[in-house]
């Protein structure tokens, strides 16, 4: 009689030991999903910060005073204390963003660098296709803000006797002069700079 019992509790304490592993196996497989999700979400939201991770201040990078900020009708006569300005009184107009072959005015390009853009101005001897190429090239590379969903970055030739450099890379406040186009060096002053004029436009 007690064999009988002992048999066949046998079997239902194998059952349970059963139903407890699948019940473990389970728990971990859901765990490591919640785990695993986590960790992707984690690891996204790393590699967005990285990328768009502002850069600190560039080497050669200049700060220019503040020569502030007021409007005058498009086409007025403005002088500035230093060129080429990167702030000061400007046309009530601004340009569009984008890439000139024909000179966009002083007052008109400070104005866009008062609504957070940059400003990449060139000078070339005669002409220089390849030069303009490059610089739509980076055009199109450029990642839009965040803000606007806008490339807020305005690239024109410039008068060569104020020019400090062949090409010389403009924020408002800020300049930095290079001898020759360097797309990484541009695109870093773009993520730096962009966004951070006096007034947050598109």
């Amino acid at each position: 009689m007690n064999k009988t019992k002992k048999e066949s509790a046998g079997p239902r304490q194998s059952k349970r030991e059963q139903l407890r592993a699948e019940r473990r196996r389970r728990s971990f497989i859901w765990n490591a999903i919640v785990l695993g999700g986590l960790a992707a979400l984690v690891i996204a939201v790393v590699a967005y910060m990285v990328a768009n991770a502002r850069p600190g201040p560039l080497p050669g990078e200049q700060v220019i005073p503040n020569e502030g900020a007021g409007h005058v009708d498009d086409g007025t006569p403005i002088t500035f204390q230093h060129y080429p300005p990167s702030s000061g009184t400007h046309f009530q107009s601004a340009a569009a963003w984008g890439v000139y072959t024909e000179p966009i005015p002083e007052g008109t390009f400070v104005h866009n660098l008062e609504h957070g853009g940059v400003v990449f101005l060139y000078t070339c001897p005669e002409t220089c296709p390849e030069l303009e190429q490059q610089f739509k090239d980076l055009y199109d590379s450029a990642p839009p803000d965040s803000t606007f969903n806008e490339r807020k970055i305005l690239v024109t030739p410039y008068e060569a006797e104020k020019m400090p450099a062949p090409v010389v890379a403009l924020a408002w406040g800020y300049e930095l002069d290079l001898e020759a186009f360097d797309a990484d060096l541009l695109l870093r002053w773009y993520r730096r700079f962009v966004n951070r004029g006096p007034e947050l436009v598109r």
